[in-house]
């Protein structure tokens, strides 16, 4: 027996704190949830599984837009085709309410539609009788122990626990409630990030199979159970359409700013991926490059240098440089009063006392004045910022 596992796929959510798309990447955003719920009907087809488990928040919300609901009952018919039966459980994002579903429900999806525990059995094309016990929320919350309602295993050849939840206020559970109920697996739902709470038996959180945050990395996709004898064994597969990366370059050997660009052209994605690129060992750019980053202009340049399947949604410092005092002036206006300071008549009178010293007098020659000024206006350019340009209205 096989099945395919799968939860909080929020279809209809946007993604989250995105700004200045590029118009070739919008496309990308625009089909994303699409794209992972075919994803996911091509590997439950590819696999060949019994069924599939929808574990809850299978959309955002509790009423889907109509054009959501048209593609996902376009997938399903797909299902359909090949033959694949769909149990389906509703969240606490997408709760139940019959009258916002604007198509019907194929007769291969068996609802679990109320808040009521009940159980369906489903029979493989290898004759195993398979029970899958569930619930779903007509509610946003749900604060009783759902699982109380859980009947122990019955005398089939596989029990599967359904369960969107965990804690309050959403049908919480403790571990080792549902270890006592004798089933063979439980699908859990609700918690984006993947888990495996239990082995013996699998107690699994899918988490979501495709990000819509930055928190929403490393995803495990869905999750394709098998029979060993008489357990049963879950590995994940990746369905995402888009992927949130977080990705650390060092700067080390980088010595002026124009070097930069050949690393990000280096960058790479074998699908379309939003990238917060973080910068580390930056001391060779210093204030230069946290400018620049501040600015936003540093991220709109690197954006020209990568692949169409990259955006930099993000460009940051791993560590802010040390924060100088700052001078409402041009540094030119700087360095022009510091080469004042070359002319002998002035520079001797700003040192006349040194001159009457008996020890000091000595070294006072042109090589010593030289020295001065450069120490000065490397000290000044090291210790304050100016004002730029960027900076005048």
């Amino acid at each position: 027996m096989k099945f395919l596992h799968a939860a909080d796929l929020h279809l209809d959510r946007s993604f989250e704190g995105l700004t200045t798309i590029p118009e070739y990447f919008q496309e990308n955003l625009v089909t994303a949830n699409k794209k992972m719920l075919e994803n996911i009907v091509d590997t439950a087809i590819t696999e060949a599984v019994d069924f599939i488990l929808f574990a809850g928040d299978t959309f955002h919300q509790n009423r889907p837009t109509l054009k959501t609901q048209r593609y996902f009952f376009q997938e399903m018919a797909r299902l359909d085709e090949a033959k694949i039966p769909v149990f389906m459980n509703f969240g606490n994002h997408d709760f139940y309410q019959a009258e916002r579903y604007w198509f019907d429900f194929p007769e291969t999806i068996q609802l679990f539609d109320n808040e009521q525990v009940e159980t369906k059995k489903f029979v493989t094309t290898m004759g195993e009788t398979v029970a899958i016990t569930s619930f779903s929320y007509q509610h946003s919350t749900i604060s009783d122990a759902m699982i109380e309602q859980f009947p122990h295993k019955e005398a089939v050849d596989f029990q599967i626990g359904m369960y969107h939840g965990g804690q309050m206020p959403y049908a919480p559970f403790q571990l080792t409630e549902l270890a006592t109920k004798g089933y063979d697996y439980w699908a859990l739902g609700h918690i984006h990030v993947p888990q495996v709470l239990l082995q013996q038996p699998y107690v699994v959180y899918p988490g979501t199979p495709q990000g819509h945050t930055q928190k929403e990395t490393n995803l495990a996709g869905v999750t394709v159970v098998e029979s060993q004898g008489n357990q049963l064994i879950p590995r994940n597969v990746s369905v995402e359409a888009i992927r949130w990366e977080k990705r650390t370059l060092s700067l080390a050997s980088v010595r002026q700013p124009r070097e930069l660009f050949p690393l990000i052209r280096e960058l790479t994605a074998d699908l379309p991926t939003l990238i917060h690129l973080e910068f580390k060992d930056t001391e060779n750019l210093g204030e230069e490059l946290a400018y620049q980053v501040a600015s936003g202009e540093l991220a709109e340049a690197l954006q020209e240098e990568v692949p169409q399947t990259i955006f930099l949604w993000q460009v940051t410092l791993a560590e802010r440089p040390t924060e100088r005092p700052y001078l409402a002036v041009d540094q030119q206006l700087v360095e022009q009063l510091i080469a004042t300071y070359q002319a002998p008549d002035i520079f001797n009178e700003l040192l006349s006392d040194l001159e009457q010293h008996p020890q000091v007098h000595y070294l006072m020659d042109q090589a010593f004045k030289s020295t001065t000024l450069a120490m000065l206006n490397e000290r000044m350019t090291k210790n304050y910022r100016f004002r730029r340009d960027a900076d005048v209205d």
